[in-house]
């Protein structure tokens, strides 16, 4: 007996690479013999007063009563949760979801269980107030030494990645990012300009890769790295899993950086992370092993 699913995506992000992704999701829907139909997160309305999606497209609620899980490839956690108290089992679910998409949160969840940079909340402003005062940005250098990563909570693909070299260049990051939330971190200086994504589903790494940018200090594909498939150890696979368990998460893309002798120190967590470069740089399609995933554990429920 086949599955009925659903894909919810972000009505707003349109990019030829999360066209390609979305492409791929329901090619694996096909192969693993699973309905899945695309919907849109502006084809409902959560009510705040119920919890629960109580208003929305006539022909999206009747899709949503026959379905028997939801693919939830969104950062919308406010619908996830909705659907959540309505009986719907996500893939993954909203709370996991958010704790990944806020990188502060993604710390707070995980520190103490794992290898992570030594890591401080950059004090929070407005964006109508800005820092009128950066004297704090000295003690953050005296913390973590130059260089240090700035980085913002909320930001993909490498793009809301700073690294300060010195105090003017960090209180010039800063000054332009003023109004959002921002961590500072240690730099993992044995690490600089390549990392591990490893894809883990379930309890295990389905897809592994190395990524390296010898022209960047970050090695985001998107920012001109280059991938190759890699066999990770087994301390390395241990932790890309255990932090997804941790988290409470179905899926994941975790980025692990090199420390010293190359001991795997935890990045960060991708809940939806893409996987067309990974499939370019390794042949494996992540989405054979998600949909695996996803017909045992919605049958039994969990």
């Amino acid at each position: 007996m086949s599955l009925n699913g659903i894909l919810i995506i972000n009505a707003f992000l349109d990019s030829p690479q999360v066209r390609a992704t979305y492409d791929a999701l329901l090619e694996g829907a096909k192969k693993a013999s699973v309905n899945l139909r695309i919907l849109h997160n502006d084809d409902f309305f959560s009510d705040l007063e119920t919890g629960l999606v109580t208003a929305g497209r006539k022909s999206s609620l009747t899709t949503l009563e026959n379905c028997d899980f939801i693919l939830f490839w969104n950062k919308d956690v406010f619908l996830g949760r909705a659907l959540e108290r309505m009986g719907h089992r996500l893939f993954n679910p909203a709370d996991p979801i958010e704790y990944c998409d806020n990188k502060a949160l993604t710390y707070e969840k995980l520190c103490g269980s794992f290898r992570m940079p030594k890591t401080y909340k950059i004090p929070m402003t407005f964006e109508t107030v800005g820092y009128s005062d950066l004297s704090f940005e000295k003690r953050l250098g005296d913390l973590l030494g130059y260089p240090y990563v700035i980085k913002e909570c909320y930001g993909s693909y490498g793009g809301q990645v700073y690294l300060a070299t010195d105090g003017d260049t960090a209180r010039s990051i800063l000054k332009k990012i003023e109004g959002k939330e921002c961590l500072a971190q240690e730099f993992i200086s044995t690490s600089k300009g390549r990392d591990i994504r490893a894809y883990v589903i379930g309890d295990r790494v389905v897809a592994a890769m190395e990524r390296h940018n010898p022209h960047d200090f970050r090695s985001n594909i998107t920012g001109g790295g280059r991938a190759l498939p890699i066999n990770i150890t087994k301390e390395q696979e241990q932790m890309a899993v255990s932090c997804v368990k941790k988290l409470g998460l179905d899926f994941a893309g975790v980025d692990l950086l090199f420390g010293k002798d190359d001991e795997p120190v935890l990045c960060e967590v991708n809940s939806n992370a893409q996987f067309i470069g990974l499939r370019n740089a390794t042949g494996i399609d992540i989405s054979d092993a998600l949909f695996e995933h996803i017909k045992l554990n919605a049958r039994n429920g969990r």
